[in-house]
């Protein structure tokens, strides 16, 4: 009998042990997707790069590699996201998710927890292998080339000194939770769609995403053709107060939708069990 009837931190562990235990094929395997498209990817861009005479100062792929990194990071989070409730695909996972000996909220939890905290972790661990992976088969190729080099993440965020992709430390946040803004659209979709989920909430964000962008161009277009008296920015001519709000409001709708997953998520439970 469950005593703790909302959250205990020993049964959380060992549902995220038994998640990645119980997995662990599936879960290498989706490593192995990420490293080796990462590699493939990296090593084609390499050949471009490196085959010319010239000696750079600098390694002149660093610049693709951090674009790289940011849209691997949103694709295969987005991708991960998708697998958060795949559980519930099937009468038989879903029976087996039920008889788990514990709290709707623990296992919710703990499937966020490793398909969007553990996925950091391992796409990092992936994409400095790939990264490395480059380095080695360039460094054999090229041996008197020596500006081939690992790429040095800090160059995501810096100064004017280097090339940075992002130049203050706001950009970046703003890219961060904009990131978990679209992932977390990604955890609710699999709550609602748990079968063919990255496809259904792609096609449904995509199409609601252009809808928005339609009606908030036409109101914006009738309301400065409808008014002849210029509009300051005010506040919002503040680049930095822009990112700020870009922050807040990204991180405060993640947990909207994350929010919402779990209720989904509980709400499904109850249906399934009666």
């Amino acid at each position: 009998m469950i005593k703790d009837t909302f959250f205990s931190l020993p049964r959380f562990i060992n549902l995220c042990r038994k998640e990645m235990v119980e997995n662990w094929r599936s879960n290498v395997l989706r490593m192995v997707l990420m490293y080796g498209v990462m590699a493939v990817v990296m090593v084609w861009n390499g050949y471009f790069e490196y085959r010319s005479t010239y000696n750079y100062q600098e390694d002149p792929a660093w610049v693709f590699l951090l674009v790289t990194f940011i849209w691997a990071l949103w694709g295969f989070g987005c991708l991960s996201a998708s697998f958060t409730m795949e559980k519930m695909k099937t009468k038989t996972s879903r029976t087996s998710m039920l008889m788990i000996p514990a709290t709707p909220f623990e296992k919710f939890f703990s499937r966020w927890f490793v398909f969007t905290v553990v996925y950091l972790v391992v796409f990092l661990i992936c994409y400095k292998l790939a990264d490395y992976t480059r380095f080695a088969v360039y460094s054999l190729a090229y041996p008197e080339k020596d500006f081939i080099t690992p790429v040095d993440l800090s160059h995501l965020v810096g100064d004017e000194k280097y090339y940075t992709l992002c130049r203050r430390g706001l950009e970046f946040g703003a890219l961060i939770s904009g990131y978990f803004f679209v992932q977390s659209l990604f955890v609710l979709g699999s709550s609602i769609w748990p079968k063919n989920s990255f496809l259904k909430t792609f096609a449904s964000g995509t199409i609601i995403g252009i809808v928005y962008f339609l009606v908030a161009a036409l109101v914006s277009r009738g309301l400065l053709e409808g008014s002849n008296k210029h509009y300051s920015g005010g506040v919002l001519e503040s680049q930095e107060v822009v990112m700020w709000i870009v922050i807040g409001v990204g991180i405060f709708f993640a947990l909207v939708n994350w929010t919402l997953a779990y209720f989904r998520f509980k709400e499904s439970e109850i249906i399934n069990r009666m």
